[in-house]
């Protein structure tokens, strides 16, 4: 995740950032974003959603209590602590640290993945690759950890095949009782959390995220017969002329597109030009 600076900056091109990321730093960089772009936080914001970082907080507070501007912690950040506290359980954590190294290992190991495929097919179960989680997405590991359960059997089995596991590393498998912590008390308490995740990511709960979805992506995509007003804006401002949400063969299009119709516009202007006065 980018520091809130460059986001302000990135967001914002030319609006530079000097002071530190603190709540009353914070709050004023938002005015200044306000006055730049001419509008009220009073008047035409309601409610700012931000994160649980303290200084956010402080800076929401100091804005709340100055504009009248509501302060709506993102549900979703917050769901993502709460699993996060949860899983610094010992038991639950260490369960969790075996199931990720298994499935690096499988990631890793070419024998190991062909090997598995081979168990699956004789076992009958589904052909799924392990799942890898990631830090920043709890869900992720939920999601590790029910493809781990889908292939409860066929796992160990791999692993007990020489060819995958050489002699002294059968550490590699989890033990009988992290396979019953995770199938059991980790997948029934993080059930509930998952759905709500799924919920709150969605474009139905946001109308507003999937209307600016929709509108981006009408803007942002070629049409050799439309306008394409936008797109031809950001090719002749020096911000975003490289076109990076376009292929390359539509940034080759756009660049001719633009060509003749600047030379298109320079005919008609030599046309409706007066003729010389011819010097005597």
């Amino acid at each position: 995740m980018k520091p809130f600076g460059e986001l302000i900056e990135y967001a914002c091109p030319g609006f530079k950032m000097s002071l530190q990321n603190t709540g009353d730093n914070i709050a004023l960089w938002i005015e200044e974003v306000a006055e730049k772009f001419d509008f009220s936080l009073h008047d035409d914001v309601l409610a700012i959603v931000h994160d649980n970082a303290a200084n956010i907080v402080k800076a929401l507070k100091i804005l709340e209590e100055k504009h009248g501007v509501a302060s709506l912690r993102c549900a979703g950040h917050t769901t993502q602590l709460i699993v996060n506290h949860a899983l610094k359980e010992p038991r639950i954590n260490k369960a969790l640290g075996a199931a990720r190294s298994l499935v690096t290992y499988f990631h890793s190991s070419e024998v190991a993945t062909l090997k598995l495929k081979l168990k699956q097919e004789q076992m009958g179960t589904p052909q799924h690759k392990l799942s890898q989680d990631v830090p920043i997405r709890w869900n992720s590991s939920f999601y590790m950890i029910k493809r781990l359960l889908e292939q409860r059997w066929p796992v160990p089995a791999t692993l007990s095949d020489p060819e995958v596991t050489k002699a002294g590393k059968h550490y590699l498998d989890m033990r009988a009782d992290q396979w019953s912590i995770l199938g059991g008390t980790y997948m029934k308490a993080l059930e509930p959390f998952e759905q709500a995740t799924v919920f709150l990511s969605g474009e139905g709960i946001c109308h507003a995220a999937a209307e600016i979805a929709s509108r981006w992506k009408v803007e942002t995509t070629y049409d050799e017969d439309g306008k394409n007003v936008c797109i031809f804006a950001a090719a002749l401002d020096p911000r975003f002329r490289k076109l990076k949400f376009l292929s390359t063969d539509d940034i080759l299009k756009v660049k001719i597109k633009l060509q003749t119709l600047a030379l298109d516009a320079r005919r008609v202007r030599v046309r409706e030009e007066p003729d010389s006065p011819v010097a005597s």
